[in-house]
């Protein structure tokens, strides 16, 4: 019983090993592949004019007898990893977005406002007409403490007036 034990404690510990071996091999290759993802490439780009005048852009040099103002252009396809400019970029980035989204957001509710007021104005405009059209004997106050009798042409011009308010604000 012993040495199956021991033998099973050996079988134990190799795996151990193995699965530790995998563990820092996986480890390897994520720090390789983030190395060389994070380099910057450069290529040697070549601009010339040919022979009918048109500008060429190649990775090769041009033919001796078809360059006319040759120029190498050293052009890096991608920025540094880690620069602080980037991460400069990025804040101020984030910035302006919380910017846009707070101004956003106030232009909503100033959007928002104004609809409810238009709701309310709406209400008031169809109240109106409706009392306008609806009372052929209207009474206003006079403004001595009595009442007088609305004629048919103030009548007419309150209707009209409640009309427009209700094409105004009721769209």
């Amino acid at each position: 019983m012993r040495k199956i034990f021991k033998l099973r404690r050996h079988e134990t510990d190799v795996f151990q090993i193995i699965h530790f071996l995998e563990h820092v091999m996986k480890i390897f290759v994520m720090t390789a592949i983030v190395l060389l993802l994070s380099t910057s490439t450069y290529a040697q780009i070549y601009k010339w004019v040919d022979k009918n005048g048109k500008t060429q852009y190649t990775d090769q040099p041009p033919p001796p007898d078809a360059a006319k103002d040759e120029q190498r252009l050293n052009i890096k396809s991608a920025p540094a990893a880690g620069s602080q400019n980037k991460s400069g970029n990025l804040s101020e980035q984030r910035e302006e977005f919380d910017k846009r989204r707070q101004q956003q957001r106030e232009e909503d509710a100033k959007q928002q406002a104004k609809l409810e007021e238009n709701k309310k104005k709406c209400i008031d405009a169809q109240t109106q007409l409706k009392m306008y059209a609806d009372s052929p004997r209207l009474t206003v106050p006079d403004g001595a403490g009595g009442l007088t009798y609305v004629d048919d042409d103030l009548r007419q011009r309150k209707i009209a007036d409640a009309s427009k308010a209700v094409a105004t604000y009721c769209k």
